[in-house]
């Protein structure tokens, strides 16, 4: 589809909008093969380790887990209150993103079961079933930071909430 043909919007701008956004250069790309047993989190941070990689975009993954451990937001207002679940069994990887920033990751998956599909973030305690594997891509050009920072949002109330920093960009 040609630019012009492309539908316009036009968007209200309102000053309360604070969002930001960053752009990066491309790294390695990087693929990540977790084994039988291992607990997911703990390897990604070992390999992020071993490897000196700070930031990266969690590309996707997928495989199988043999048990379960994630947290969910549980309410739409400040401050915000988790609920935790673990689960054991053959439980599929349907899909997996997230961010690596300052060498933690932050990672979501969507999981399924014969009963159906759930996803959530990703704790330790997820240990990989018959096969894992994640793709990452290095992020550089610029340093990327996570600050808790006070929010006042109305009709949510108030409270912390985790804002991703985009540093300079580097020539």
């Amino acid at each position: 589809m040609l630019l012009e043909n492309m539908p316009q919007h036009k968007f209200e701008t309102r000053n309360e909008v604070n969002m930001e956004s960053g752009c990066f250069n491309k790294g390695k790309i990087h693929i990540l093969r977790i084994d039988p047993g291992e607990d997911v989190l703990v390897s990604v941070r070992k390999f992020l380790c071993d490897r000196k990689i700070a930031q990266a975009i969690v590309l996707g993954g997928y495989g199988t887990l043999s048990e379960y451990h994630l947290h969910w937001v549980t309410r739409g207002t400040l401050p915000s209150r988790n609920a935790f679940g673990k689960g054991k069994g053959g439980i599929e990887i349907l899909g997996m993103n997230g961010l690596i920033v300052g060498g933690e990751p932050h990672i979501h998956v969507s999981l399924s079961t014969r009963k159906g599909a759930f996803g959530g973030h990703m704790e330790d305690g997820c240990r990989a079933y018959v096969v894992c594997e994640i793709f990452f891509l290095e992020l550089k050009g610029r340093k990327l930071t996570r600050k808790s920072t006070p929010v006042n949002i109305p009709g949510m109330g108030r409270g912390q909430v985790q804002r991703l920093i985009f540093g300079k960009e580097k020539p």
